[in-house]
């Protein structure tokens, strides 16, 4: 999807509402709203998945709070990089490790709600277990032990040193207090110069070393007996015999690992495929969404109380009401008229809007659909290529001949196409335009104020209901009110239903008596011919 058509619908906006949470989720997401194409089978599968998990949840939700919890401690994992690594580190072991203990209690509440089939789950326990010699069932990993009769050996031999070392240096500090008569020393400690007598006496002694000095003090720390000295040295020695070992523990656990990794992958990537099942059906269950019914060739586009979520959301804000779309549309060629600030493009773009979705297996914000499958959807009202270089005109002219190179199964929706010439022609241009169209393979939906293309043979013709006449006298009362609460009252006025008329119907007019409304000065509208009454 081109990024120009994709803000110019809204998607961005859009796109947002799928709430994700967690790093595995967030990276499906991008994957899946990126792909190029999905095939009809694809979507078909995917929309049965999201259905069951949007059952599952609507019918639990303590569900939704369990998988929103498991797969937000989902982490991304350079499953490439771990699958070919001459030896995995101990951070890398508790990734997978972490990732195991989730996916155990994924696969678990999957099972116990029969949710279990939509994606392969392959049994890890034994992966698992292998990271988990001890069986506490934790997602923290070390290098246990277990793993090894010499790990052990060195492990105890290690503490016992160590142990000894601590006992020792108890017994040199306590020497060193009793030969310097100062019971409250301790291992480190800072000492201020003005204690002076203190200060020349330790540092006379055996006992400790400076470790740092400033202008006020002096750091010290208990000096190495020779006890203490070969102790330590033992421990170093020991230190380098355990890495050696636990190298070769780690060397062990990657072979093991790397055998059994393509079922860990597998395991993986189905996480991240019930990630996306739960966030499209959370985002159906919080947005009221429908799976649609999808045809792979031209059945009809029909669309039962859609709804624009960003437009919706935004007049929310405004604490105005939306009214939702119902569309009807049996043939491939389609023309929409309609009043100014009717809602044509807001038609066109929520059109667009469900095309997109569908074709990406994310439910619809509306009751009920029947879409087919585009392999593109062409919005006119796109940045464009060139956009600082060229004219709108011109920018439009390019954008739409370049989508007519491209190959695949297209939905062209055009709205107010060629109006920033001159409108001769740019009626002209519009009407040549829909003719070409008309006799291609492609679905054609174009809003516009031009009356020519309503004489075209072969177009559908819808028009939005607009307001009627009792509805403009209330407006025109109104004229002294402040310009938000006309737009308030506009917008409420306004019937967005979209009616079928009958060939050669002419576009309403009713720019004049919006404008009216919307204030502009008498003078320039007393100027101007009396139109025909609104729509009823």
């Amino acid at each position: 999807m081109q990024k120009n058509v994709k803000e110019a619908l809204l998607l961005d906006k859009l796109f947002a509402l799928l709430e994700t949470n967690g790093e595995v989720m967030e990276s499906v997401k991008h994957q899946k709203l990126n792909k190029k194409h999905y095939s009809f089978e694809e979507l078909k599968t995917q929309n049965r998945n999201t259905e069951n998990l949007l059952k599952a949840i609507k019918e639990s939700r303590a569900l939704e709070a369990r998988l929103e919890s498991i797969f937000s401690e989902l982490s991304l994992l350079p499953i490439k990089h771990l699958k070919t690594t001459e030896r995995l580190e101990l951070n890398e072991l508790f990734e997978i490790k972490s990732f195991l203990f989730s996916y155990l209690h994924l696969q678990e509440i999957l099972q116990e709600h029969k949710l279990n089939h939509q994606h392969p789950l392959p049994d890890m326990q034994k992966m698992f277990s292998l990271l988990d010699p001890e069986g506490n069932k934790l997602p923290t990993f070390r290098i246990y032990p277990s793993y090894s009769s010499v790990l052990k050996k060195l492990t105890q031999k290690q503490f016992a040193i160590a142990k000894r070392l601590k006992e020792a240096r108890k017994r040199d500090l306590e020497k060193a207090k009793q030969e310097l008569g100062m019971p409250t020393l301790k291992e480190e400690f800072t000492l201020s110069r003005n204690r002076k007598e203190q200060l020349e006496a330790i540092l006379a002694s055996k006992y400790f070393i400076v470790v740092s000095e400033g202008l006020a003090n002096y750091n010290f720390r208990l000096a190495d007996s020779k006890e203490a000295a070969d102790l330590k040295a033992e421990l170093h020695q020991l230190s380098i015999e355990l890495t050696e070992e636990e190298n070769k523990i780690l060397c062990s656990l990657t072979t093991q690992i790397q055998n059994a990794f393509s079922n860990f992958e597998l395991a993986y990537n189905s996480a991240g495929e019930y990630a996306w099942d739960f966030c499209l059906g959370k985002f159906a269950l919080h947005y009221n969404c429908c799976l649609p019914t999808i045809t792979p060739s031209f059945e009809g586009i029909y669309l039962n109380e859609a709804v624009n979520l960003p437009l919706k959301l935004f007049l929310e804000t405004l604490q105005r009401q939306y009214q939702p779309l119902n569309i009807a549309m049996s043939k491939k060629d389609n023309l929409i008229t309609g009043p100014n600030m009717g809602g044509k493009s807001t038609a066109l773009i929520t059109i667009g809007q469900m095309c997109i979705l569908a074709s990406l297996g994310i439910p619809l914000p509306a009751k009920k659909a029947k879409l087919p499958l585009y392999d593109e959807v062409y919005y006119n009202h796109d940045a464009g290529e060139n956009s600082e270089t060229l004219s709108s005109f011109a920018r439009e002219v390019v954008s739409l001949s370049n989508m007519l190179l491209r190959k695949g199964n297209k939905l062209v929706l055009l709205d107010e196409f060629a109006k920033g010439t001159n409108p001769e022609e740019g009626e002209a241009i519009c009407v040549a335009t829909l003719k070409y169209l008309i006799n291609s393979n492609n679905t054609i939906i174009s809003a516009t104020h031009f009356s020519a293309p309503a004489e075209l043979a072969g177009l559908a013709h819808f028009t939005i209901k607009g307001i009627d006449e009792q509805g403009f006298k209330r407006l025109e009362k109104m004229q002294d009110s402040n310009l938000e609460t006309r737009l308030a009252l506009l917008s409420e006025a306004m019937d967005y239903s979209l009616l079928p008329v009958s060939a050669k119907t002419e576009p309403p007019k009713c720019a004049i008596r919006i404008a009216g409304i919307l204030g502009l000065p008498a003078e320039i509208l007393q100027q101007l011919p009396k139109e025909k009454n609104a729509q009823s």
